[in-house]
C-alpha cells in the first residue's frame, strides 16, 4: 500500500504504515521534511525536495511527481496530507 504523507499528519501515518509489512511511504509537501524511522521503502517527491531546499537522508530516495501518479493508479492508497 501507497501512504502518502505530509508533516501534519506524519506521526498518525507513519504508525499507520509501520503496521504494514507492504508499505511504501512517499513524503509530500512538507512531509519531506521528515526523516522517518520505519522499516519501508521511504520516497520523497523530488520536486517538493527541491522547491525546500531540503538535503535527504540515503535511505530516502528522491521520486518525480509522474512516477508518484502512476503510483496512485496502480496501487491502493492511504492519505495523510
Amino acid at each position: 500500500m501507497l501512504y502518502l504523507i505530509d508533516k501534519p499528519m506524519a506521526e498518525i501515518g507513519l504508525r499507520t504504515a509501520a503496521g504494514d509489512p507492504e508499505a511504501h511511504v512517499v513524503l509530500i509537501q512538507d512531509g519531506v521534511y521528515l526523516s522517518p524511522d520505519i522499516d519501508a521503502p521511504v520516497s520523497a517527491v523530488a520536486r517538493d525536495v527541491d522547491v525546500r531546499g531540503v538535503d535527504l537522508t540515503p535511505d530516502i530516495d528522491p521520486i518525480p511527481y509522474d512516477d508518484v501518479v502512476a503510483a496512485i493508479v496502480e496501487q491502493e492508497v492511504r492519505s495523510f496530507v
